[in-house]
């Protein structure tokens, strides 16, 4: 019976030599770690700061929302660059060097004293989030699992949502304890401890690479399941010729705009309404933590349903969620919340994780998602910072929230619609230079 076996030539572990069907899973291990450190620069940690900052700082909370949108759109604009690099020379040198800066940019933020210095700081975090590690996570995922991939993707958002249920804990703690300057700092110890090493000894570009194929298959496998539909091959000016793709993309960006204003707020929309920081941030550990159990959920339904019927189904509960948060005023509303919301925000991750590698393959995905992120990074930018001007002006996050819902009814409908084209046609693997 033909087994998988790593290329002699390659310096992969050597503890998995003759575990070749686990590769897969050890490379998924590293980028759920990464996965996990990118999260210090996500929005519910963010929100977490939002208090102590504008106490010593005295910034509307419009300008602290602006150092992540504009960080969000700078790298929104790289993406073009940095996608066809992935797609040819692989992720484990990205997420090492991104890992590596974001750990030394969220120690040098324990120093700064002025919003320039947070600008600049916070935002090139954020641009490197948005514009390396999500695009190289993305790319290895998709070319390390094709049957597999909404189980993968489900897997790798524990360390995302983990990070969420964590992080602002950790803030929490060293704010109490010392102050948020000593809350950063931990941040950066944190991610550089647990995200350096392992990407660097476990990610490769393809399994190919190492002589192996996706899904840990053996060669008889992959030639009983035969490569068409579940791996097509398509280019990214073919792809965007499609009607699916352009319906996929703003269908799928309207989950950028809301998910990254409401995540942004959350905190402070519950503290607003009478919560105490504490009792805000328990929530959202609990919020993130039954994300968990949504990721792993989502990635069943990839590999069981059509995205193109699952994700709108999803949205629909997302939508019911929201309007929730609107009327919330005390701590069982907010943990009803936080299950009913978390649950429906973590199916929808992997969801919306796979949509466009399911569609339009992995080869090159990296090009792919190198056009679609200057719109969605850009919309999901814009999101905390018109919730901030929103409620700078009112005083409250409740009509942009029920603007939110709005959205993503349309982009339930734009999803609905996007039938997946057929493939133009398969290759084999390309040799490796």
């Amino acid at each position: 019976m033909d087994r998988p076996r790593l290329a002699p030539s390659d310096n992969f572990p050597r503890l998995l030599r003759g575990r070749e069907s686990q590769v897969g899973w050890w490379v998924l291990a590293a980028i759920a770690l990464v996965s996990f450190s990118r999260v210090a620069f996500f929005n519910p940690v963010l929100g977490v700061f939002v208090q102590p900052l504008e106490d010593e700082f005295g910034w509307s909370r419009a300008t602290i929302a602006g150092a992540l949108s504009v960080g969000t759109i700078v790298g929104a604009l790289l993406s073009p660059l940095i996608g066809p690099i992935v797609d040819r020379h692989g992720g484990r040198a990205f997420m090492v060097g991104g890992v590596v800066l974001g750990g030394v940019l969220l120690i040098l933020l324990a120093a700064i004293d002025s919003a320039w210095q947070f600008y600049l700081l916070f935002g090139a975090g954020r641009a490197m989030v948005t514009a390396v590690l999500e695009i190289a996570i993305t790319v290895t995922i998709a070319n390390w699992f094709i049957r597999g991939r909404g189980r993968a993707t489900g897997l790798m958002l524990i360390g995302t949502r983990g990070g969420m249920a964590l992080m602002p804990l950790v803030v929490l703690l060293f704010i109490t304890l010392f102050n948020w300057r000593a809350a950063f700092a931990a941040l950066g110890v944190l991610v550089l401890l647990i995200a350096v090493v392992p990407p660097w000894l476990l990610v490769r570009r393809r399994p190919e690479d190492l002589g192996l194929r996706p899904d840990g298959e053996s060669a008889q496998t992959a030639k009983m399941s035969g490569p068409g539909a579940h791996d097509p091959v398509w280019t990214a000016r073919q792809a965007i010729r499609t009607r699916a793709f352009w319906l996929l993309l703003f269908g799928t960006s309207t989950l950028f705009v809301v998910g990254g204003a409401v995540n942004f707020s959350l905190a402070s929309h519950l503290e607003d309404n009478g919560l105490s920081q504490g009792t805000a941030v328990a929530v959202i550990a609990v919020w993130a933590t039954v994300g968990l159990a949504g990721g792993i959920l989502g990635g069943e339904i990839r590999d069981r349903y059509p995205l193109r019927y699952a994700l709108p189904i999803c949205l629909l509960f997302t939508s019911v969620g929201i309007v929730w948060l609107i009327f919330v005023e005390n701590e069982w509303m907010a943990y009803v919340f936080a299950i009913w919301h978390g649950m429906a925000f973590g199916v929808q991750l992997p969801l919306n994780q796979v949509s466009f590698p399911d569609y339009f393959g992995r080869w090159s995905i990296g090009a792919i998602r190198g056009i679609t992120a200057p719109v969605q990074f850009g919309l999901n930018a814009g999101g905390p910072f018109v919730a901030g001007v929103v409620f700078d002006a009112r005083g409250s996050y409740d009509l942009i929230f029920a603007v939110f819902v709005g959205l993503l009814l349309v982009g339930t409908v734009l999803i609905f619609l996007a039938r997946p084209p057929q493939p133009p046609g398969t290759r084999a693997p390309p040799r490796r230079n």
